[in-house]
């Protein structure tokens, strides 16, 4: 899932005018499972007379994320009309009528990032691709994060955990976010592209990808714009360092069948042996491409909810406990080491980390664009406009929210002990076509992180501060943490 949705521009363009098309009715648009209507207020089915937050948008991302977007939803229903009366954008909250839109053919709707993602990410990488290209490229890229293939990961993640975490407890302060930044991308490196570089190199390729994330929010978007010339040279050095991993010849074992030997492959390695196999395979733009995008999507995004996880943690000794009791439980039953099999029975652990995806949301909002008249509960929204789509309903479900407020993972857990299933308004890394590729690595690398932390760490922050309310900020240093060695 990509961070750039945050701040994506809240009102679209003005569409040149178009011939309207019969709207489509919501069981063209939604598979059968998700025609629950949306039940908006406003009794007139005219997009022009949606209610309205404000007289002007929001200044800036973090005005416009929860609270506020649930303080509006409760005021307004669920299908709102955002910024001033020629607004263009609608915000879209009804679970249903969300995941009707995430699982659209490309027919009626598609991404919208902006031209930033466009040019700084490549035509080729998944999130700007449509239409049968999409499925083409997704089939490929998803057997590089099978749940097996993920697993295969496992000891690459520990490895790196227990360095960052080691690493931490010798210094007297750290900048979490930061840090945590570092932790996803050098895991993105090792596992995606299988970067086994020096520190020195690393460093240095962080440094590229922090220009060029930092170039999505350039405006305008074009080469007399320092920050996006910027982005766009750490692009081709970003490239550079990606394509002798893309055209050194993959390892045939993933071809033969030699199961032990293709798990030692990268998931760049894995999908391109497997293409090939397939007679499917990428081509040299696509790989560097999807690289990118995969580079981006798997270090941003998680490194927000980890730090907030964190946060929570240490403000809650006693959820500590319990994960380490847990932790505790789990190694004289499985063993000492974090396996695959001790990783899927942290049932607690799964609870915590569903817990900071409900509130530390990493994105709660992604964009589409209508390419035609969509009827979306009881209103048309015409072709062109732009709908906001909010992936957290979570504090809409009484049953999930009745009288604990905060941190709470035991909303997640029945009587028993047991997980529940989750609600269809728990969407945290998307669904439908774009589903995150990588949502089973994001929660792998979720789950080792604080299982070694609660293990043999202690963690208190250097000054009181609150959680990050933005999943992407320059401000590395907000949050400072120490890390002690238990032992």
């Amino acid at each position: 899932m990509s961070p750039v949705g945050l701040q994506h521009t809240l009102s679209a363009s003005p569409a040149a005018p178009v011939a309207r098309r019969a709207p489509l009715s919501h069981a063209q648009l939604a598979p059968r499972q998700h025609r629950n209507p949306c039940h908006c207020r406003s009794r007139s089915g005219s997009v022009d007379q949606l209610s309205l937050p404000g007289d002007k948008a929001p200044p800036g991302p973090a005005d416009f994320v929860l609270p506020t977007h649930l303080e509006r939803l409760r005021k307004y229903g669920p299908v709102y009309k955002l910024g001033s009366s020629d607004s263009k954008t609608v915000v879209v909250a009804d679970p249903s009528e969300v995941q009707a839109l995430l699982s659209a053919d490309f027919h009626h709707v598609a991404n919208d990032w902006g031209k930033g993602v466009l040019d700084l990410l490549g035509p080729y990488a998944l999130v700007n691709q449509q239409g049968e290209m999409h499925k083409a490229a997704r089939r490929v890229l998803t057997k590089g994060f099978s749940k097996e293939a993920t697993l295969a990961y496992v000891p690459d993640v520990v490895r790196l955990a227990s360095e960052f975490l080691s690493r931490w407890s010798q210094a007297e302060n750290i900048p979490l976010l930061g840090e945590l930044k570092c932790f996803n991308f050098d895991i993105s490196c090792s596992l995606i592209m299988g970067f086994d570089v020096e520190e020195q190199e690393r460093r240095q390729q962080r440094k590229h990808f922090t220009a060029l994330t930092a170039g999505f929010f350039a405006a305008p978007f074009e080469q007399s714009n320092p920050l996006a010339a910027a982005a766009l040279t750490a692009r081709t050095k970003l490239r550079e360092g990606i394509h002798p991993r893309v055209t050194s010849a993959p390892d045939q074992a993933a071809s033969d069948g030699d199961t032990q030997k293709a798990k030692q492959l990268t998931p760049l390695q894995r999908l391109n042996a497997i293409a090939e196999a397939e007679d499917e395979a990428l081509s040299l733009e696509e790989l560097l491409d999807q690289s990118l995008m995969l580079l981006n999507a798997s270090t941003e995004t998680t490194a927000f909810t980890m730090c907030n996880m964190i946060m929570e943690l240490e403000s809650n000794p006693s959820i500590a406990q319990k994960l380490a009791d847990e932790q505790k439980a789990l190694a004289e039953e499985h063993g000492q080491d974090l396996s695959g099999v001790l990783l899927d029975h942290m049932v607690y652990g799964e609870a915590v980390i569903r817990e900071a995806l409900r509130i530390h949301s990493p994105v709660p909002f992604v964009f589409r664009k209508a390419l035609t008249d969509l009827t979306v509960g009881s209103y048309t929204i015409p072709e062109g406009w732009t709908l906001q789509l909010a992936l957290r309903q979570m504090d809409l479900e009484p049953h999930m929210v009745p009288e604990q407020p905060g941190f709470h993972p035991e909303r997640w857990l029945d009587d028993s002990g047991n997980l529940i299933e989750q609600p269809r308004s728990f969407m945290p890394f998307g669904g439908g076509a774009h589903l995150c590729l990588g949502w089973m690595l994001a929660k792998l690398e979720m789950k080792v992180l604080i299982a070694l932390l609660v293990r043999g760490f202690t963690c208190q922050q250097a000054r009181p501060s609150q959680p990050l309310a933005a999943t992407v900020s320059d401000k590395d240093d907000i949050i400072l943490m120490s890390f002690r060695a238990k032992y």
